[in-house]
């Protein structure tokens, strides 16, 4: 009976972690409009301390970091960014790739990894006029 329950574990187990799996992939695998872009600026707002519980209560500064990326049509802010594991290896004012995907924005760093950040702002540029 315990080999049977053992099998019964693991096949139980497997199902659970399938389903996971084939989503991970699947936003993997998306095919995103990929944009030509710039990083026109980052910015970084020092908010107020956090309270942490860490053996007594701790109070620890925070930073909000925002890239402002520049399309053809669109700036976009992105952020924001609270740790330093967040952060994006991105060049000030040198060209990048951005893919919108509803509220979030995927972006290619220096490296050329796809990360996925909140937009916090869309500012639509404004159009050249013509001259008459």
């Amino acid at each position: 009976m315990r080999p049977a329950a053992l099998i019964l574990a693991i096949l139980c187990t497997s199902a659970a972690l399938v389903p996971a799996a084939l989503a991970k992939d699947k936003d993997k695998n998306k095919d995103y409009q990929w944009k030509d872009a710039k990083v026109i600026d980052i910015t970084s707002d020092r908010g107020g301390p956090v309270v942490v519980p860490v053996a007594a209560l701790v109070g620890v500064p925070v930073t909000k970091t925002f890239y402002w990326i520049q399309t053809s049509d669109t700036i976009y802010v992105l952020g924001p960014l609270l740790t330093k594991r967040q952060l994006l290896n991105v060049t000030l004012h040198e060209p990048t790739r951005i893919a919108i995907d509803g509220n979030t924005a995927h972006i290619l760093d220096d490296y050329g990894k796809d990360r996925k950040i909140p937009i916090a702002e869309k500012v639509a540029r404004p159009k050249p006029t013509d001259p008459q």
